[in-house]
Formats: structure tokens, sequence, C-alpha cells
């Protein structure tokens, strides 16, 4: 998918860079599954496409990528009608992964496969509702803020419950219709130690697994951090600028 803007994909040159930065990321992967005693195909490597055009993600696809991700739904809403529009079946799985509001939990529910950022019971409402009226199933994770574990003050630009939340929303989430309790998630701490941050992330799922044995889901890792991940037992990585680059200025 390299015909460039008129085809619908990424021009030759944007081509061969994914194709690069794709390959050293997923040589990384299994890596550092293999050096975790785990096989490679228990992880889920979502790219990241925010600020990105919907001619990468064709060409990603193009690539074998299957799930992707964003974290603004004005954004995501439309590229995912783009590459929807063309690729029909074939198009990926969108992963929302940022802060959500309710008032777009609607518009996320009419294309997301999962959403990563649950974090307050009035969510897990609102997408209960949208899934139902888009009759669609969508997949959860809860948002885990793992500062104050760690000694760090709470991050509100990153979300994620406290810890203390996390069993009455899980019970939210499992008692609703039309969402699916997939695990956990979080990002690691601003200048904290990622390996132990998801050592304390990894701790919970245990927890949450022992009242909930189907979640088994653990969200964590970046292009920074995946390492770190996979070590503690991640099964999806959230990678954005190791396989798209620098971001853009958003417009």
């Amino acid at each position: 998918m390299s015909a460039g803007p008129d085809g619908g994909g990424a021009p030759a040159d944007r081509a061969a860079q994914l194709r690069e930065r794709l390959a050293a990321v997923r040589g990384r992967v299994d890596a550092a599954a293999r050096a975790a005693g785990r096989d490679p195909g228990e992880l889920t490597l979502v790219v990241v496409t925010k600020h990105f055009p919907a001619g990468d993600v064709l060409e990603l696809v193009g690539l074998g990528v299957g799930d992707v991700g964003e974290n603004r739904d004005q954004e995501a809403a439309a590229k995912a009608a783009d590459v929807a529009a063309r690729l029909g079946s074939a198009a990926p799985r969108w992963h929302f992964v940022g802060q959500l509001q309710t008032n777009k939990a609607r518009s996320v529910a009419r294309y997301a496969t999962a959403v990563h950022s649950v974090d307050r019971a009035r969510l897990v409402g609102a997408l209960d509702r949208a899934a139902h009226d888009a009759q669609r199933r969508l997949e959860v994770f809860l948002q885990v803020d793992l500062a104050p574990a760690l000694g760090h003050d709470a991050d509100p630009g990153r979300g994620g419950a406290p810890a203390a939340d996390v069993p009455a929303l899980a019970e939210a989430v499992a008692a609703a219709d039309a969402l699916r309790l997939a695990g956990l998630m979080a990002v690691a701490p601003r200048d904290a130690d990622p390996a132990r941050a998801f050592a304390v992330l990894h701790e919970l799922s245990l927890a949450l697994r022992r009242e909930h044995p189907s979640a088994t889901g653990l969200s964590a890792g970046m292009s920074g951090d995946l390492e770190q991940a996979v070590a503690a037992g991640a099964t999806h990585l959230r990678v954005g600028s190791a396989v798209l680059g620098p971001r853009p200025a958003p417009r």
C-alpha cells in the first residue's frame, strides 16, 4: 500500500520508513518475550497512530498490523471511518487509549474494539449504554494510577483510578451487558523506574484475576519501556513513536 496520496497509501519513502521501524519494534518485542520466557504470540502490538494520517494506517495494515490505537475521539472517529471505507472487513481493530469524556462514549462505541482508559463508574455506565445501542460488545481495560504506590504525586493528565477503586469498577464492568472486562492498563509515572511500576501493576492484575479469572489482559509498555512491560507480563503494548517517528504538531 505504498501508492501515495492518490492511491490512499503512504509515499514510497514513508512506506519504507514504516516497514523498517515496525520490523525493529517487532524485533524488540520478540527479544523481550524470549528473555522473559514468554511466547511472542501472546503479545498484541497496538500501534498508536494519533496525529498521523489514514495513509499510514493503511500502510501498517499492509505490513500485518491488526491493532491500532488512538487517544482523541474526533481524530479517531474520522480516521476509522476513512480506513473502513477503504478496507471494509480488512480494517484493523481500533483501541481507544486516551482519557475519555463520558459524552464521547457513544461515538467511541461505534468504532472501537477496546477502551483501555476506563477509570470511573460514570464512564462504565456511559460505555455500556453506548455499546448496547450500537449492538456491539466492547472490551474494557481499567486504567490504574500507579503513582501513589511508587511515592509519586498523581498526574491528572494521565488519568487512572486509585488502586483501591479497582474492585468496585471491575464489578461494575462485569455486571454490564455490553462490556467485557479485559484486564488492567497503566502508564509508568514520569521519572519512575518502569520495571518497578509494572511490577506493581502485575500484582494488581493478579488480585483482579482472583475475582475475575478471565480478566487476564495487561495493557502496559510504550516505545521507551516495552521491554520492562513484557517482563512484567504485559499482553498489550501501546507503541507509537518507535514505529511512526516523532509526532507532527496537532492541527
